[in-house]
Parts: C-alpha cells; structure tokens; sequence
C-alpha cells in the first residue's frame, strides 16, 4: 500500500499565500526596527509602535486565516484524507496476495 503526499494545489493560491507571508515577514522586521529605536532611547515613533502591532495583529490573524483556506483547498481538491491519500488499488492487491499465501 502506498501513501501519497499531495503535490498539487492551485499555485495561484500558494502564490498569493508565500506573498502574504513575505509581506508579513518585512513588517515584523519593521516593527524590530521601530522596537529597537526605542530601546536606543529615541522615542519619537513609539506611537508608531503601538499602531504597528495593532495592525500586524490583524495581519497576522488574516495570514493564519488565508492559510488555513489555502490548505482546506488543497485537500479538497487533492482528495486526501488528513493531507495524504492512500492508494487502495495497491492495498487490495497486496491483501489479496496476502490472502493467496495463507491458502
């Protein structure tokens, strides 16, 4: 019996996702930045801080969100169980060669 992992997908779909994710990655690199500005005692954009978080929060939400839409897209369109499929044709063959030898 074998268990195949799914490959496919719409690569649209994974396009958009690894953009969204690249897109989030710069923005916790931005708010680093701002971080360690204040840490340096410059104190000027700590309002900017507050803002940033507030929306990469949300980024952050939506990310986990879009994800979980690609994935359940993927399995659906791949048929897999749990992100794998089995392949009964092979699982019936070799139960039944199992089968055979007990005979």
């Amino acid at each position: 019996m074998t268990v195949t992992v799914p490959q496919g997908g719409d690569p649209a779909a994974q396009e958009l996702l690894a953009a969204a994710e690249r897109h989030f990655e710069r923005t916790i690199a931005a708010v680093d930045d701002i971080i360690n500005e204040v840490r340096a005692g410059q104190t000027a954009r700590a309002k900017e801080l507050r803002g940033a978080l507030g929306e990469m929060g949300k980024a952050l939400q939506t990310a986990f969100d879009e994800r979980a839409k690609v994935e359940k897209r993927i399995k659906s369109e791949t048929g897999g169980a749990g992100g794998y499929a089995l392949d009964f044709d092979a699982a019936r063959v070799e139960i039944g060669r199992r089968l055979a030898c007990l005979r």
